[in-house]
């Protein structure tokens, strides 16, 4: 949602896109402890956006924090109901503390984010509670014809039970990503197995999608110069795994992850439209009243100027030619005009220009969109039955996660990696991680000075 929905919070109170820069470029190079270090800490502390975000730092390090997560959770638990039983048709609304409208798929990533911690610090029952949280909130029957479910992320909820110990409950979730995406025969396969592989690869690929300011001309203007769609990044490249002694695992890649952030758009529009409609309106209105006045300004300075030197210029042209030896007026004066034209319309240009750029950027919705950062575009899985010799390798065309120990162990090992599949390749390190990544780049200096948006 727009920073400037938020009523009663001052200016200044509410991230940005360039609050976030730093943090992001870190975590595009595919180093998450930096990402974490360099996380925004000006505003919005505590809250479920930056909660969920540091929480999936935090997770991807294999460090788990889980306090500010549970929290989120308990506070959301009787108000997912409310809202579904209450308001929802086609979709279930979710309102914070802070007033931020969380939508469907952060709400079931807060659970995802949980379950994956609670098996990585042993705590099993209590991964498997968040996992069937999770998975009630994909099969709720509000609305048949617009209730959430999604490929992608029944196919984490299968990892996530396989973690916890519960391979009964992954067969369910692998076949209903099967039904609702035909294409993924393979998770169907796997769903068939009575006993699950000795060990699964998760890989978490992408850095998360960027808001984009994305204006359309229709009959109202108001709604529709605040449009924003969302640009994912990754590159959804071919993956290759394989042990140190070359045993090959195949992996498969999920659907991407455009649906959640497409239905959220819808969800916001209708939801807000009239508040959104009301608020741009006023914003837009005050910044096109500054902008106007400025560019007004500017143009009659420029203007004075440029009349003002071109009436020098005459006067100087005219003493010239009323005297014997005027040649050098009448040149001063042709000079004098000249630039002074040329110096007027840089000014006038020079204004608009700067007073059209900010206002672009003050009517841009994109930089103060809200919504969690730091979540995966789509998932890679891959599994094995033979006993693995670590380091196991994952690579892509241009990079590599090197696994270095064996995953969550209930049963089968579940490894977990991140890998942020964007172009060009940078090299990765992740500190003390028992995950690397590297490029396979001969050079570093290919690596993105700044965001990618």
């Amino acid at each position: 949602m727009l920073a400037i929905l938020c009523a009663g919070c001052s200016q200044g109170t509410l991230l940005t896109r360039e609050d976030y820069q730093k943090s992001q470029q870190d975590f595009v190079r595919g180093d998450t402890g930096a990402a974490l270090a360099d996380f925004p800490r000006s505003a919005e502390k505590g809250d479920f956006i930056t909660t969920m975000e540091r929480g999936y730092l935090s997770l991807v390090q294999g460090k788990p924090d889980l306090e500010g997560l549970q929290k989120e959770a308990d506070f959301l638990e009787d108000r997912v109901r409310y809202h579904v039983s209450r308001e929802a048709r086609t979709f279930f609304y979710v309102q914070t503390p802070e007033d931020y409208y969380a939508s469907e798929h952060e709400v079931i990533w807060l659970h995802f984010l949980l379950s994956w911690g609670y098996s990585l610090q042993g705590k099993f029952e209590d991964a498997c509670v968040e996992a069937r949280e999770a998975g009630s909130l994909l099969s709720l029957p509000w609305s048949p014809a617009g209730r959430f479910d999604d490929a992608t992320m029944r196919l984490m909820l299968a990892s996530l039970w396989t973690m916890c110990g519960q391979w009964r409950e992954a067969q369910v979730d692998l076949r209903a990503a099967w039904f609702l995406d035909n294409s993924l025969t393979w998770a169907k396969e796997l769903a068939e197995r009575d006993k699950p592989p000795m060990n699964i690869f998760l890989v978490l690929g992408g850095p998360g999608p960027e808001p984009v300011w994305n204006p359309e001309f229709t009959a109202n203007p108001l709604r529709s110069e605040r449009q924003v769609r969302f640009k994912l990044r990754g590159r959804k490249s071919q993956l290759a795994m394989a042990d140190q002694r070359g045993v090959i695992i195949e992996s498969h890649l999920s659907p991407d992850a455009g649906r959640w952030y497409e239905r959220q758009l819808v969800r916001e529009s209708e939801l807000h439209e009239l508040i959104e409609d009301s608020a741009y309106g006023r914003k837009a209105a005050v910044s096109g009243a500054w902008a106007g006045s400025k560019i007004a300004a500017t143009t009659s300075m420029g203007l004075m100027v440029g009349v003002g030197g071109t009436a020098l210029g005459a006067a100087l042209i005219y003493a010239g030619a009323n005297s014997s030896s005027g040649a050098d007026a009448i040149r001063l004066g042709l000079v004098l005009a000249a630039a002074s034209i040329k110096m007027g319309m840089d000014i006038s240009r020079k204004g608009y220009e700067e007073s059209t750029s900010t206002l672009k950027q003050e009517l841009d919705p994109s930089t103060s969109y809200r919504f969690v950062r730091f979540l995966p575009e789509y998932l890679w899985l891959g599994w094995s039955d033979q006993p693995l010799t670590y380091p196991v390798e994952l690579r892509t065309p241009d990079s590599r996660v090197l696994v270095q120990q064996p995953g969550i162990s209930n049963g089968t090992y579940v490894s977990v990696a991140y890998l942020p599949d964007v172009s060009p390749p940078c090299v990765y390190r992740l500190g003390n991680s028992p995950i690397t990544v590297e490029s396979l780049s001969d050079t570093v200096g290919n690596c993105p000075a700044s965001a990618p948006w």
